[in-house]
Order: structure tokens, then sequence, then C-alpha cells
């Protein structure tokens, strides 16, 4: 994208809509948490806004940067809560940010539950120290995203996957968009389609099924523990 003032208000609104929702959509801030409770185990959901990834000062990268002067109108503003103009862009980016991964940290030094699961837009190339040391820290199991329209999963033994054993999901070929590659028309490819997670209190099954209904690949996450003892994590 390359507007910052692109409706994503409007995004967030819609989960408080009332009558007018259909109680489906769930954008409820910026960032947020959700614990799901199953018969044995639970999983702490942490939402994250990554788009500090995609915003510049307003004269670099014309075509991926949502603070740039070539698309964003003139005077464009989201009012006193910001960012209220391309120059104020980066840097409010960057502040809520930075306030993320002090939630964040926050947030899984006292979780409980059996996973800790991660959600966000820009895949962890992007950041990478960051969920390097997240990871390795608090235990985060696993990380979903998108972006890259394509399908990948990263395999907690994956020789590539720097932040093993933590599992990354990138599912950003879903549709309605270009895909990174030429889909093949059977589906035998990873363009287009979309993952099954099967959770149990033990492991995490990851089906990447194509857009030709194929399943292309079967991934297991296991729980990953924290670095930290749990007295030093916050938790009881």
């Amino acid at each position: 994208g390359y507007m910052f003032t692109s409706a994503w208000d409007q995004a967030i609104a819609y989960t408080w809509g009332g009558l007018h929702s259909t109680g489906r959509w769930v954008t409820p801030a910026q960032y947020w948490q959700a614990k799901v409770h199953y018969s044995d185990f639970s999983v702490d959901y942490y939402f994250m806004d990554s788009n500090v990834f995609d915003a510049f000062p307003p004269d670099h990268d014309s075509g991926h940067n949502i603070c740039g002067v070539k698309h964003n109108m003139p005077g464009a503003s989201c009012g006193p809560m910001g960012p209220f103009s391309v120059q104020d862009c980066p840097g409010w980016f960057q502040r809520l940010w930075q306030a993320q991964v002090i939630w964040l940290e926050h947030n899984l030094q006292g979780s409980l539950a059996e996973w800790q699961i991660v959600v966000t837009h820009f895949p962890p190339t992007w950041g990478q120290e960051h969920w390097k040391n997240v990871t390795y820290r608090y235990g985060v199991d696993l990380i979903v995203t998108g972006h890259k329209h394509v399908q990948n999963v990263w395999s907690p033994t994956a020789a590539d996957n720097f932040l093993k054993p933590t599992g990354v999901v990138i599912s950003g070929g879903g549709g309605g968009i270009t895909s990174e590659g030429i889909p093949d028309k059977n589906g035998e490819d990873d363009q287009y389609g979309f993952v099954d997670l099967t959770l149990s209190k033990d492991s995490i099954l990851i089906d990447a099924i194509s857009h030709g209904g194929k399943l292309r690949s079967t991934t297991v996450v296991h729980p990953r523990p924290p670095a930290l003892p749990k007295q030093e994590n916050g938790s009881p």
C-alpha cells in the first residue's frame, strides 16, 4: 500500500458497528490480544500492526511507502490521533511499533497458555532481530503473517528458518491479488490457497492447501519453552 489514510479506521470501526455489523469481522484496535480456551488447553493470540515496515520518509520508495507524498493527497491527515501529516507519519508508526513491542513482551511474560501465537502482516524477515529476541526469550510458538502474495510454511526444523523451533506461516495468496509467480491451472503450486490449522495441547498441525485443493505440505509445531525461567517471565 501507499496511503496511510486508506480506511484503516473504518476496518476498526466495523468491529464496533453494533446492528450494522455481522459480528464476524474482528479488528477491535490496531493491536490487541485474545485468549481462546479449549477443553484441556488454551491459546494466547497477539495481533500486531507491522506497518512500520512500510512507513518511510515522504520522498522515499513511492511504490511501497504509506507515508509517501506521491500517492497521499495534499494535506493528508488522520486528525489529532495521527498521523496528522506525511511528515509525521514515519515517526508515528515508529512510536506505535515501540509501544507494541513493550506491550507484547509484557503480555508474553504473564502468559499461562499452552500456546503463544503472534499474528501480523509482515513476515519476520522484516524486523528479524526483534523476532529472534522475542521468540527465544518468551517461547513464541507460531507467527502467522501475509504480505507476500504466496503460500509458505516455515517448519520448526528447517535449516533456513532463523526462528526455529518457532513455526512461521506466510499466507498472502488468499486471492484477489496478483501472485508472486505463475499459478498452475491444476493447483500444483503455492501461489494461491489457504492453510488449515488443527490445534491440540501438544501440537499444531498445519496443512497448506492450494487453490486447486492440493495438499502442498504438512507441518507440525510443538510448544516452544521460553529461554527465561518462569519466575523471571512473571508467571507463577
